[in-house]
């Protein structure tokens, strides 16, 4: 059983992707066609690129929260303890990756199938699919999302973080 705080934490990590995913999309369509596709600078990705990535890393949360297989774990155990204790920590403090962090392969968009308008409606409905799932998955005891380099992560941190 939840308690009120916990709830409450679900229910404010799923309003502020909500609100993280309405913003992105709004940004997403004032992108000019003619840049949609342009690198955001030496060795960043397209606007393209980031829409698919993110679409790609829904696809793999929506199914570990379905009970699928997660991300492979790329660490060993040790490396990953001392990297959950400093690196994470400084994560979910900061709310921001580290410059130069690098996203694991299943998530990297190696090629960008769709136009501008698809590429959106995809990440509109898979941040709809999320939410839905995400929701179900409230109150459930030990869901864990896995991260490629730190291992597995209680759900709902994991959700706040992609927010």
């Amino acid at each position: 059983m939840l308690t009120n705080s916990e709830a409450n934490s679900w229910s404010d990590a799923l309003a502020r992707h909500a609100a993280s995913a309405a913003a992105y999309r709004e940004t997403a369509d004032a992108i000019s066609s003619a840049s949609w596709s342009v690198p955001l600078g030496e060795g960043k990705w397209s606007p393209a690129q980031v829409t698919e990535h993110l679409n790609r890393t829904y696809k793999v949360v929506i199914g570990e929260l379905s009970g699928e297989k997660g991300i492979r774990i790329r660490t060993p155990w040790l490396l990953r303890q001392v990297l959950r204790q400093t690196v994470l920590r400084s994560i979910y403090r900061k709310r921001q990756l580290p410059k130069g962090a690098r996203a694991p392969s299943e998530v990297i968009p190696k090629e960008v199938d769709g136009s501008q308008s698809e590429l959106i409606e995809r990440f509109r409905s898979l941040a709809t699919q999320f939410e839905q799932v995400a929701q179900s998955n409230v109150g459930k005891e030990g869901r864990k999302l896995t991260h490629h380099i730190f291992g597995e992560i209680d759900a709902l941190r994991g959700i706040d973080f992609v927010t």
